[in-house]
């Protein structure tokens, strides 16, 4: 140990630092009187002298007497959890980036909704949504919309109810039996939470719909994926918009459809596993894409988008989705 600095005994009034506590002490003394070190030589051994009289333990002992309980009280108030100051960087930012619409994310719970779907998605799971009915899915009128009388709107109403009740079904064929319709529960609206690159950095939601039904008289099941919403699409760069088409092949005795997206179409062959779960798998240039349908109730179901390119020895998911049934508000 460094010895401490020496000063004349004869200096009236002078005084020495302690090398090891730091106290000021005065001269002629040769050992400081608080932890025994000697002034001259420095000789005291660092373990022979107690915790509390080295330099610097009680200053850091003091601050955190203070520091503690009020990083304590700060975690248990939710102080950080209102300002999310993290978490709107990561969230809102990088959503940004996609078609959100701005209202989504500047209404009151959007944050939280996100927040809770990536902790495991529970909040967003339990909290209802619905849509008031007669709600236009085609979103904002066009300046041509605008400028149509009202005979030309009655008109045009009636075409899209016509067409809708031609196509759509409210049930399965009496053909189908109970064991082959596989997909039955799905029937009706979902809210979607579409997710890519879960559980990294790049992790980004964006929420949507998904809407299915039975048609061609109950012998076809079809579908419509908007990400995000239908009548939100039109403020996004690059929405997700797909269709798929099934319908149920007796000589099979399997399922069979039709993907479409991005003006592409992809037929694929479904498969059910015994747990209830359905694969269905189309050919995407080199990509084999898989999409598995699971944890099917009434009320929610989970999707996972699967890709290939090895015959199916390596895949890697490209998205993965969560639904829940969505209320309809007629009033």
């Amino acid at each position: 140990m460094a010895k401490a600095k020496e000063m004349d005994k004869d200096a009236g009034g002078a005084s020495i630092s302690c090398p090891v506590c730091g106290r000021s002490v005065r001269l002629p003394a040769e050992n400081c009187p608080s932890c025994g070190t000697n002034l001259r030589t420095g000789e005291k051994p660092e373990k022979e002298t107690s915790v509390w009289q080295r330099r610097g333990f009680k200053p850091l002992v003091i601050s955190a007497a203070v520091v503690v309980p009020l990083a304590a009280w700060v975690l248990a108030s939710g102080v950080l959890d209102d300002l999310n100051f993290i978490e709107k960087a990561r969230i809102g930012l990088q959503h940004c980036a996609d078609p959100p619409t701005k209202d989504m994310w500047e209404a009151g719970d959007s944050l939280e909704e996100a927040q809770a779907a990536k902790q495991g998605y529970a909040q967003w799971k339990d909290r209802a949504r619905t849509r008031p009915g007669g709600q236009d899915p085609n979103g904002p009128e066009t300046e041509e919309e605008r400028n149509m009388t009202r005979e030309q709107r009655a008109e045009r109403e009636d075409r899209r109810n016509y067409f809708a009740a031609s196509l759509m079904y409210d049930r399965p064929s009496a053909n189908l039996s109970a064991e082959d319709n596989w997909y039955g529960a799905f029937a009706g609206e979902w809210d979607a939470a579409w997710i890519t690159g879960s559980g990294t950095s790049d992790e980004k939601i964006v929420q949507g719909e998904w809407n299915f039904t039975w048609i061609n008289g109950g012998e076809a099941f079809q579908d419509i994926l908007s990400v995000p919403y239908l009548w939100e699409a039109k403020k996004g760069p690059s929405p997700i918009r797909a269709s798929t088409m099934r319908t149920f092949n007796k000589d099979s005795g399997g399922w069979e459809g039709v993907h479409l997206q991005g003006g592409r179409i992809f037929p694929f062959n479904a498969s059910r596993n015994r747990d209830g779960n359905i694969f269905e798998s189309y050919q995407d240039g080199q990509l084999l894409v898989t999409w598995v349908f699971y944890n099917i109730t009434r009320e929610g179901f989970q999707v996972s988008v699967n890709q290939t390119a090895d015959g199916g020895r390596n895949y890697t998911m490209a998205a993965e989705i969560w639904a829940k049934r969505r209320i309809v508000d007629i009033q």
